[in-house]
């Protein structure tokens, strides 16, 4: 189990998919919750796939930020989040917990995700974990987690570190007091990188072994269609349907007075959901009680091809006004299933607003 303010954020649509890890975006979207070169294009998304075993937890959920871009706009600094608060909510995205409390972790384990470069959190829990990337000074990091306590461990194969046994919650141990329960149970840091998590499977299915999420056609062909984003989640509906996989994503900005464009993508897994995402998520549709023309410019529908794959897109153009990671909300509150998938009620909640 993982304890954070957003319990709320799958609870009901998604059954607890991601709890915990997912408090960077839907914690900060949905309730306000508390160095290295920019990889440009999908180059971030997709390095960080392919660090992910495709058979591995990160298949069914994968959370990604890139927090070395929003550095180097300024939005934040290596000692955390600036004065820009439109962008704000999206600086921990692939961070989780790790993220919300960075200066804490930073100051007792020597990882400062604000100095770091990417992040991602993946799989459902218990089956969860985190990998930071950037320039790591390994030797402080592992100095400062054995002087908590951490023990010797091989995971996957590498020299880790362990605080407690897989999955156990010691809520008088010394995690508690960075902000976190068990994610960091074990782990594996090297210079360029730290996977850590409340098990040692999820954690070695993040260091870079075997087929990848990246070498994947249905998660390759998502990053695809998502392209040159700077935030992103890639996962698989919480029950079999007509949709494969879900990618919502933020545009990487080029300054912080551009407008946010936010892009949706849609597997399909069965003929007809094409039609129905075309038809149904338009400018009409009713989200969060409002419709989505009150909150977007407006929204455009494509098809993206990756190999055999036919990915459906639709890219949205954020209001001034409006939540910068909207997309966002659309996946963790169920509506974009209800406005993707054929076999979901036509009009679930009066989600869909009729158009004759």
């Amino acid at each position: 189990m993982w304890v954070t303010c957003a319990v709320i954020r799958l609870a009901k649509v998604l059954r607890m998919r991601a709890l915990g890890w997912t408090l960077a975006v839907a914690g900060l979207v949905l309730a306000g919750c508390g160095g290295g070169g920019d990889p440009g294009q999908d180059g971030g998304l997709r390095q960080v796939m392919a660090r992910l075993d495709a058979s591995g937890p990160a298949a069914e959920y994968l959370e990604y930020g890139d927090m070395a871009h929003w550095r180097s706009l300024g939005v934040v600094t290596e000692k955390g989040p600036g004065q820009d608060r439109r962008w704000r909510v999206a600086v921990t995205a692939g961070f989780g917990d790790f993220g919300v409390n960075g200066t804490r972790i930073a100051e007792s384990t020597g990882l400062n995700v604000f100095a770091a470069d990417q992040g991602a959190v993946f799989g459902v829990p218990p089956k969860s974990a985190i990998r930071v990337e950037g320039n790591l000074d390994s030797g402080d990091i592992r100095g400062k987690l054995t002087a908590l306590g951490a023990k010797p461990r091989e995971i996957g194969g590498q020299e880790g570190l362990s605080f407690d046994e897989d999955n156990k919650i010691n809520l008088s141990g010394p995690q508690t007091k960075l902000g976190l329960i068990n994610q960091f149970n074990q782990v594996v840091v090297t210079d360029s990188a730290l996977v850590a998590g409340a098990a040692a499977g999820p954690v070695a299915a993040a260091l870079g072994d075997g087929p990848s999420l990246a070498d994947s056609p249905d998660h390759a062909a998502v990053a695809d269609c998502l392209g040159d984003v700077v935030s992103a989640i890639v996962m698989a509906p919480a029950q079999p349907g007509g949709v494969t996989l879900y990618g919502v994503g933020l545009r990487r900005p080029a300054g912080t007075a551009d407008k946010a464009v936010n892009v949706v993508c849609v597997l399909p897994r069965i003929a007809g959901v094409g039609k129905t995402f075309k038809d149904r998520f338009t400018t009409t549709a009713k989200l969060g009680g409002k419709p989505l023309g009150d909150l977007v410019e407006a929204v455009a529908h494509d098809d993206v091809k990756s190999g055999e794959r036919t990915v459906h897109r639709a890219v949205m153009t954020v209001k001034p006004d409006g939540p910068v990671m909207l997309a966002n909300q659309f996946l963790v509150r169920g509506e974009l299933a209800a406005l993707a998938d054929p076999a979901a009620p036509a009009n679930p909640l009066d989600l869909v607003k009729p158009t004759s």
